[in-house]
């Protein structure tokens, strides 16, 4: 058996040489730019999505209104929607399209500074460069879905070259910037911000090693004083407005002390699990690409660690700075992938690890293994589980003309014939009970019903999928009293095949409340499953 061994690192400054080829790294960006836009045209106008997409947009139109999230309606963190809202404010436009558009522009950070990464660590002669960054590209874009979530995988891009960038030539200057870019991190979602701060943790035994020595005492509260300062917007809204600060930390004692999660979990589908009788070929295929990756991603994380250990203690220094940030990354951001375990979620989760597989630093047959194999069979896993994700390739799955063209708050989107018909019936019902200017109550998987009338949820929680107890219920009626709904929505299906996950048994006493107060009126035939009410007195 041949030894696997690695690469010999190169000079800490070398990967961030900026004579390596200022006009190739221009080529890739301007590739990067040139594939992003490319790629958000070929799908900007086509499907909409009430639940998670419409979760989103309600949050940005809000934002644009003045309203502050979190304070004023469940949201993720604020970052994401001040990003759109600054984008998009100086336009003044909030429909789904401009949306998406700003959060592609955040996404293309991501793609740039993951094909930079790629070049200049990569070895070889400049059209090899160029071809690893087309790969790498390629890879992003596909797994840059659903397209909502663009925020999270740049986030994840970002702290891969911010934690790089510093392993490099590490210094306090260094680890200050470091900090500032996990606390801007955080600003767009604490979850990131966690995830920036173990892995930069977990780079501490390889800094250990390193020759000359680290000013710890200097390195550590300059890293802290980073964290401060991108985390500032978040503190300074603590400070000045308690009503933010007193949401902020209620939706922090629910997740880890009422709720004890992060998501709604799903079983991880490993590839030995066994799949469905009477399934096709490709189906089957792809249920076990898709487990092989949910393998791939810890299996990477355990032999990187060996890796960069081995490296670490052979040459006394950081060797291959971006390897060791993907390592280091990739571990946290496991957590996302495993949550919930499906395809949109290991998307948010896989980019730390395409990069480091790229270019993990190996020679000898496992070069040859990796080049010839892994990365070909990353290619083709790539294809099989993000394809069916992406609205193009699903709209090619209908007849010729089968997608509907159809108006969604002055923007003209394709979508499928289902989405079409929910849509028009959500409307409907609009024109028939909802007078301009009158706010509407929808749960609880429908928050794209407030942005696509334009209408202001009668409630805080515009995303009721968790259990909650009977004081917020409470808290939450006493709003619904005082907001007087011009009518209520309730789709009250069974979330991900689970029974207990009904409006009806999530949220009990909001639901007695509602049938009992409210006014039951007939629902569109196309939706069994909803209930629709007005006020009695109507």
């Amino acid at each position: 058996m041949t030894a696997i061994t690695t690469a010999p690192s190169r000079s800490p400054g070398s990967w961030l040489n900026p004579v390596k080829d200022s006009t190739l790294a221009i080529v890739v960006v301007l590739l990067s730019v040139f594939a992003c836009v490319a790629a958000f045209c070929l799908e900007a106008h086509i499907d909409f999505n009430l639940w998670d997409e419409g979760y989103l947009w309600y949050g940005v139109q809000r934002t644009l209104l003045g309203e502050v999230p979190i304070r004023d309606f469940m949201s993720y963190d604020p970052g994401r929607y001040y990003w759109a809202a600054a984008l998009l404010w100086p336009l003044h436009t909030d429909g789904i399209v401009a949306v998406r558009a700003a959060t592609a522009v955040f996404s293309m950070l991501g793609v740039v500074a993951g094909a930079l990464l790629v070049l200049r660590e990569s070895v070889g002669g400049k059209a090899v460069s160029i071809g690893w960054c087309a790969f790498a590209i390629v890879m992003f874009l596909l797994w840059l879905v659903p397209w909502w979530k663009g925020y999270d995988a740049a986030i994840s891009i970002l702290l891969v070259a911010s934690l790089a960038g510093f392993l490099a030539r590490p210094s306090a200057a260094r680890f200050f910037v470091h900090g500032v870019v996990i606390g801007l991190a955080a600003v767009l979602g604490r979850n990131h911000g966690l995830y920036g701060a173990i892995a930069c943790l977990l780079v501490v035994p390889v800094l250990l090693f390193n020759r000359p020595k680290l000013l710890w005492h200097r390195c550590i509260p300059a890293w802290f004083g980073g964290l401060l300062a991108g985390y500032s917007p978040m503190l300074i809204g603590f400070v000045v407005d308690h009503r933010f600060a007193a949401r902020f930390w209620e939706g922090i004692r629910f997740i880890l002390f009422e709720y004890k999660g992060t998501n709604l979990p799903l079983p991880i589908p490993w590839p030995w699990v066994h799949h469905g009788s009477g399934e096709s070929a490709f189906v089957v295929a792809r249920e076990l690409l898709i487990g092989s990756l949910f393998v791939a991603l810890p299996a990477m994380c355990i032999g990187g660690v060996l890796i960069v250990l081995r490296q670490a203690r052979r040459e006394r220094s950081v060797g291959n700075p971006v390897f060791v940030a993907c390592v280091a990354t990739g571990i946290p951001y496991l957590n996302v992938a495993f949550s919930r375990a499906d395809v949109a979620h290991l998307a948010q989760a896989i980019f730390p690890f395409i990069i480091g597989l790229i270019l993990c630093p190996v020679q000898g047959r496992a070069r040859t293994m990796l080049r010839w194999a892994a990365l070909p069979l990353l290619g083709i896993a790539t294809l099989a589980a993000t394809l069916p994700l992406h609205p193009r390739f699903q709209m090619q799955g209908y007849g010729p003309g089968a997608w509907q063209n159809i108006d969604v708050r002055g923007d003209r989107l394709l979508v499928a014939p289902s989405t079409a018909a929910t849509i028009e019936d959500v409307q409907g019902l609009a024109r028939l009970y909802v007078p301009t200017g009158r706010n509407i109550f929808a749960a609880p998987v429908w928050p794209g019903a407030f942005a696509l009338l334009g209408a202001r949820s009668a409630v805080w929680e515009t995303y009721p999928l968790l259990p909650r107890s009977a004081v917020f219920q409470q808290q939450e009626i006493e709003r619904l009293r005082r907001t007087d709904p011009a009518m209520l929505l309730v789709y009250d299906i069974a979330v991900d095949g689970r029974d207990e996950l009904r409006y009806a048994r999530t949220h009990t006493l909001m639901w007695q409340f509602i049938d009992a107060n409210y006014r039951k009126v007939p629902s569109p035939a196309s939706l069994p499953y909803l209930h629709a009410y007005i006020p009695k007195t109507k």
